[in-house]
Parts: structure tokens; sequence; C-alpha cells
């Protein structure tokens, strides 16, 4: 039974999930291919598959307790299933890698219970974070929304808004003077670097029916969840992770529904706060078999899908 791999956190879980993540992304790929495994395909397979290495070793750090994003073995198997699931109808880019990493730092700063996040520190980078998004994506400012709910639950709310604000004034000064000497323009433009294109470009995008359907699970889950902890607790003093996890995703929806995107992305954002909430379902399944049924209903759902999209069978 493979979900017994992921009970705990082991060298033989870390390997098995980066096997499951390459394979994920080399199946998606020969799918989108219409069948063929051209040149590159074990290359750009591999590339991407290392920066879920990211997400493993964030699993590895917040099993050691040095890590207040609280990431499971589970999540070894949640993300190479969501890869499967996903609506791949954009490309990935070195510039969304970094709003991804720029987000999950975030994420960890946020994860922190309310009482332990540092006012003067934490809110400086928050505002730094979140400034730079913005400046690449001016919609990605809905992001402060986390910052700002977070605030009404500390004592130095005055400290907060300072050092936010000082974060904001100094990426903004950063980025500005680097774009301006870089390009010529105050304003950014994104460098033939960053835009380059990880995979080999899709020709047609997939129906996201099948991807609509795995946020809606992880929207519910998220929300069945904290319904669970806060019959015992109050809301901030869960520690902010599934917090920040859930404004994440309802930021995604709402870039999907109003198409904030500055690019041909639909549900990119979605990627990491699904595959969490997926995760975290794992989590609560005390019963192997039960674990079992869902591993393989959403292995079995997102393999169908590609074939079948992609004129496979």
């Amino acid at each position: 039974m493979i979900t017994k791999i992921f009970k705990r956190l082991t060298i033989r879980a870390i390997i098995t999930g980066f096997f499951l993540t390459y394979s994920a992304n080399l199946f998606v790929l020969f799918c989108r291919a219409a069948g063929n495994l051209y040149k590159q395909i074990f290359i750009e397979s591999f590339i991407f598959s290392l920066n879920i290495l990211l997400i493993i070793v964030l699993a590895a750090i917040s099993e050691a307790r040095r890590f207040n994003l609280k990431f499971g073995a589970t999540h070894l198997i949640s993300f190479p299933l969501c890869i499967i699931l996903f609506a791949q109808g954009q490309f990935v880019n070195p510039q969304k890698l970094i709003i991804a990493f720029s987000l999950l730092f975030a994420a960890n700063i946020l994860s922190k219970e309310i009482n332990k996040i540092n006012p003067v520190k934490d809110f400086f980078v928050l505002g730094f974070i979140f400034s730079s998004l913005s400046y690449i994506n001016l919609n990605l400012s809905l992001f402060f929304f986390s910052i700002l709910l977070t605030i009404t639950y500390i004592p130095s709310k005055q400290k907060a808004l300072i050092s936010i604000l000082l974060g904001i004034v100094a990426a903004l000064s950063i980025l500005i003077t680097i774009s301006h000497a870089i390009t010529g323009n105050i304003f950014y433009t994104q460098s033939e670097f960053l835009g380059s294109h990880i995979f080999t470009p899709f020709e047609n995008n997939n129906s996201e029916f099948v991807w609509i359907s795995t946020v809606i699970i992880a929207s519910i889950a998220s929300l069945f969840m904290k319904q669970k902890k806060l019959q015992k607790r109050s809301l901030f003093d869960l520690g902010n992770s599934g917090n920040f996890m859930s404004i994440w995703l309802v930021i995604s929806i709402i870039f999907r529904v109003f198409d904030l995107y500055e690019d041909e992305s639909k549900w990119l954002l979605s990627y990491i706060p699904t595959a969490f909430f997926i995760g975290n379902i794992f989590e609560t399944l005390t019963k192997e078999r039960y674990r079992e049924i869902l591993f393989y209903s959403l292995l079995f759902t997102g393999v169908i899908s590609n074939l079948y999209e992609n004129g496979l069978i």
C-alpha cells in the first residue's frame, strides 16, 4: 500500500515523493505532447521536479519543528497528485517560481502563533515581500489583506503598521532603482530570463473541470478543518498556516474568476494551497483503506482526464 510509505517522514518517503513528482511531470508532458517523447521531455520533467524538492525540504524541516509552516509526510503524495489533476494550460517560468517561493516564505512567517509574531521584523519582511510581488503584478497586492487581518489580533498595531510601510518603501525603492538602471523604466519589465519557459509551451488548454473540482474539495476541507479546530480554540490561536493558505486559495479563485493574471495563466496560484489542503485530508484519514481509496481515486481521475483531454483514448 503506497500511502503507508507516507505515514512518517523518512528517507524512503522523500525518495518516493520525488519519484512520484518526476513521474507525474513526465506523464503530463507526455500527454500534452500528444503521446510523443520529445527530445527535452526528460530534462524538463527533471528541472521542474527539482523545484518540488523545496516542498520536500520544507516537509523535512517542519517535521523537525524548526519551521512554522507545517507540511507533513502526506504532502509528499498530495503534490504529485495535484500535478496530474492540475489544469495544465499555461507555461511555467522562473518569475512564477519566484512568486511561489516568496509566498511560501510569507506563509512561514504568518504560520507563527499570533503572540510570537515580531511586529517590527516580521511585518517589515511581509511588507517587503508583498510589495515586491505587487510590483510584478499589481493584483497580487490582494495578499496584503492577510497582513491587515493579522494586525487586528496583535497588541502592537502601530509598530506593525510602521514596519509594513518601511518594508513597502524599501522594496519599491530597491526595485525601481534596479529597474531604471537596467531598462530605463521605473515600472516593471519582465526580463528575457524571468520570462523563459521551463516547459515547452502547450498549444491547447485542457478542460478546467477536474481542477475546479479539486479546488472545491480543498476549499471544503479548509473550512471543515478550521471549524473542527475552532470548537476548542480561537481563530488566530491556531497558528496561521491554515488561515494564510485559505486566503491564498481564495485569492487564486478571485484571480481566475476575474482573470487578473498578466499572461495566459488561469489557476497557477491555486496549486500550492490546494496541494496543502489535499495533504491535510490524507492526514485526517486514520484508516489506511480510506487513504488508499482517496489516493487511487485522485490518481485515476487525473490519469484518465489527461489521456482523454489530449486525445490519447
